[in-house]
């Protein structure tokens, strides 16, 4: 009896040990976490800079057959967007805004004409945009095309240097509305930041202007169309 119980014993004690280990659970192994899928979804806001070029084409309405003549100026834009984007696949779709200051001026070239002394001063003030863009995403690449609507105005003054009654002055504000076409290039360079360069074309036109006359001078009623190119780089921060 003695002997079985010393057996019974021994058994028991190899056996436990193996008994135990099955009794722990295993211990799970470490969770991979994916790395995020990088995407162009989000809202941003950002600022832009650059240069502008305006081209304004003018006939006489009383004198179509005079036909059309032609000035250019040149300045520069600064200004800021503010946008959205979603994508799908490879392709991003966006709304953005834009609104700048310009200094596009011209200073000679007067379609009043007028000797010495004479001072004309034509200009586009500022330039706002509303576009649809449409892109396709290289990763942190994104490239696209833009179109919609632009807004502008024409800022007209002239002085014709005299004094006294001989005297005389024009003004005038013409606000445009047109259309917009363009395209660029973004670049994600790091979290939340991006850096583009951008090239729109602008479109607008024929209207009627005729600036307000004062003292000695006569301004005659134009037809007038007008484009506008810009080129200009920007920085977004995409939320």
């Amino acid at each position: 009896m003695g002997k079985k119980l010393v057996l019974t014993a021994a058994l028991l004690s190899l056996t436990t040990p193996a008994f135990a280990a099955d009794m722990v659970a295993p211990v799970p192994m470490k969770a991979q976490v994916a790395a995020p899928i990088f995407t162009w979804t989000g809202f941003y806001i950002g600022a832009h800079g650059g240069g502008a070029w305006s081209k304004w084409s003018g006939m006489d309405p009383a004198d179509p057959a005079a036909g059309w003549s032609s000035v250019t100026a040149s300045g520069g834009v600064v200004g800021g967007q503010i946008g959205g984007n979603y994508q799908i696949s490879n392709f991003v779709l966006g709304l953005e805004g834009t609104g700048a200051w310009s200094s596009v001026t011209l200073n000679s070239n007067s379609p009043f004409g007028g000797g010495a002394g004479f001072i004309f001063s034509l200009k586009n003030d500022y330039i706002a945009t509303v576009a649809g863009r449409l892109g396709v995403a290289f990763d942190r690449v994104l490239l696209y095309a833009k179109g919609g609507a632009a807004f502008t105005r024409d800022k007209y003054y002239a002085n014709n240097g005299l004094a006294g009654a001989l005297a005389g002055s024009a003004s005038g504000s013409f606000n445009r509305t047109g259309w917009l076409a363009g395209a660029g290039v973004e670049w994600m360079f790091m979290p939340n930041w991006s850096v583009k360069a951008e090239y729109n074309y602008m479109g607008f036109g024929a209207i009627n202007e005729l600036p307000v006359t004062t003292g000695n001078l006569v301004a005659t009623p134009a037809n007038v169309k007008l484009n506008i190119q810009t080129g200009t780089v920007g920085i977004n921060y995409h939320f």
